[in-house]
């Protein structure tokens, strides 16, 4: 896993969801109810992009069949049985980072600039 800073301009958007992509991973950043959280893009019930979705009482809920996820944990409403991914976020003096996973292609090439 690697923190990752997210730009500055982003948090001046007006959107609640926004579709970000940062060092190649493409995630969901939702500000909801005065808080930051940052999902995964797609809803896995049918692959809906959950960008295009809304948030009401802590949840993402996907436009395509109302399916709904916790913004902290990624669980669905009760019965759907499925979850999302969530990212965490860690708020820095410069800024916002994001915690996204690294892919093993990358793991290797920083491990060879160690040495």
């Amino acid at each position: 896993m690697k923190w990752l800073r997210i730009p500055e301009q982003t948090f001046s958007s007006e959107k609640e969801i926004q579709l970000l992509k940062l060092s190649g991973t493409k995630f969901c950043l939702i500000h909801h109810q005065g808080h930051w959280y940052a999902t995964a893009t797609r809803c896995t019930h049918a692959g809906a992009n959950l960008a295009y979705g809304w948030c009401e009482k802590g949840e993402i809920i996907c436009p395509y069949h109302r399916h709904r996820f916790n913004l902290i944990n990624g669980k669905g409403a009760e019965g759907q049985n499925n979850y999302i991914r969530t990212y965490r976020l860690q708020q820095r003096e410069d800024g916002i980072y994001i915690e996204l996973p690294q892919s093993l292609f990358r793991k290797i090439l920083d491990f060879f600039k160690l040495l």
